[in-house]
């Protein structure tokens, strides 16, 4: 169970970490789907981790909707960052079990607010605090594939937001 958790946790941070310097939000949602489905596995073997497992399934759902309106070159409507965030509410509290569980609620409705983006740099700016939050619930669920995960992630897509912001800064010069 170990091997599989370390191969999916492998596969997740190498897409998530491919993810942050892509430029089209369609994209980035694409990669976000395939990295939430592998993080959403990892999450039930770890055994405890079973309110990240369903914040990151009714992630995959809320990723698939945007990718409609991103897809189409639609701004994604205020009335579906409602209903997600309504959505994610439901789904921590049908799953709460752990005080520690109040991260994956903090996390979710910050993951609603990433992925409702118009630009890549938002998202990143907004994703890098969604991980962040990640990390505490990952150790205190014993999820250590995912904590892996996320903390590759946080340290790349800081990497990802200086270099983008060092070279928009010489494009201005």
């Amino acid at each position: 169970m170990e091997l599989l958790s370390g191969a999916l946790s492998v596969a997740a941070t190498t897409l998530g970490l491919i993810e942050p310097f892509f430029k089209k939000m369609k994209t980035v949602l694409l990669f976000k789907f395939l990295v939430n489905g592998l993080v959403c596995v990892n999450y039930l073997l770890a055994g405890d981790g079973y309110s990240g497992a369903l914040i990151c399934a009714v992630a995959i759902l809320c990723l698939f909707i945007n990718y409609g309106y991103t897809s189409r070159d639609k701004e994604i409507p205020l009335w579906v960052v409602i209903v997600h965030s309504v959505i994610f509410l439901g789904a921590n509290l049908l799953t709460f079990a752990h005080w520690y569980d109040v991260f994956t609620l903090i996390a979710s409705l910050l993951f609603v607010l990433c992925i409702a983006q118009k630009t890549t740099k938002f998202y990143r700016l907004l994703y890098i605090g969604n991980c962040l939050i990640w990390i505490p619930y990952d150790i205190l669920a014993a999820a250590w594939g995912n904590l892996f995960t996320h903390t590759v992630l946080s340290i790349a897509i800081l990497v990802s937001i200086i270099l983008n912001d060092r070279k928009k800064a010489k494009e201005e010069v």
